[in-house]
């Protein structure tokens, strides 16, 4: 089953919140997930510790702090025992990063849309290249969106959009929207589905990106293992 790399040089990109989004969505859809949070910030892991604090249960698989000497063997046997396995990946160019990368399906790098993320999301883009190079075999990738704008969208991200295009490079359709749930999973220990309307504002707009992106990743996924 395939293994899905989020990556971006940059720190702040949205790479954990992608992460999580998408793992909790699949899983809530019915698919075994496992999270490897190989960010030092360890952000996912910590989340999971709350819950089990609070005896809640987990809705995914989460392996925290893998070593580097073993990643590619972590991720080959939960590929063999989950549907989908993501990576959460440093904010930095590592061993570790390219580890992940050499076993992906999929390299997801999310950006947000300003002049000097998109330009360092282009760095990623360049990992990616160098990595795919250095095995001889193509890693399928896609930029995506971070903290969009839900209700407009500006000139400077316009014009980004419109190099992305004008670059050939791959754009997830949809991006995931700034939204206040997508905090609120964090600092309350929940899922989207745990957290309550009266507490947090915009929560039905989150829902229905959070479902629109996962769907989007499957779509990729499936018409890069077709290929």
């Amino acid at each position: 089953m395939p293994a899905i790399s989020v990556a971006n040089p940059k720190g702040g990109a949205g790479k954990t919140t992608l992460t999580f989004v998408l793992a909790s969505e699949l899983a809530r859809s019915g698919a075994s997930v496992a999270v490897i949070d190989a960010d030092p910030n360890a952000i996912i892991a910590g989340w999971g510790r709350k819950r089990a604090e609070q005896d809640k249960a987990l809705p995914f698989e989460i392996i925290a702090g893998p070593k580097e000497s073993d990643l590619m063997k972590l991720v080959d046997q939960l590929t063999q025992s989950h549907d989908f396995v993501l990576i959460d990946l440093e904010g930095t160019a590592s061993r570790m990063t390219s580890r992940a990368l050499a076993r992906s399906h999929l390299v997801l790098i999310p950006f947000n849309l300003s002049p000097i993320d998109a330009e360092l999301a282009a760095n990623a883009v360049a990992l990616v290249l160098e990595e795919q190079e250095a095995l001889g075999r193509r890693i399928p990738f896609r930029l995506v969106r971070s903290r969009d704008n839900a209700a407009i969208q500006t000139k400077s991200s316009q014009r980004i959009t419109a190099a992305i295009n004008e670059a050939e490079l791959p754009l997830l359709p949809v991006g995931l929207v700034e939204r206040a749930a997508y905090r609120d999973i964090f600092d309350f220990a929940a899922t989207l589905e745990e957290l309550d309307d009266s507490q947090t504002s915009g929560l039905a707009g989150a829902k229905k990106n959070a479902h629109e992106v996962a769907r989007a990743v499957v779509e990729a996924v499936q018409s890069e293992m077709q290929k």
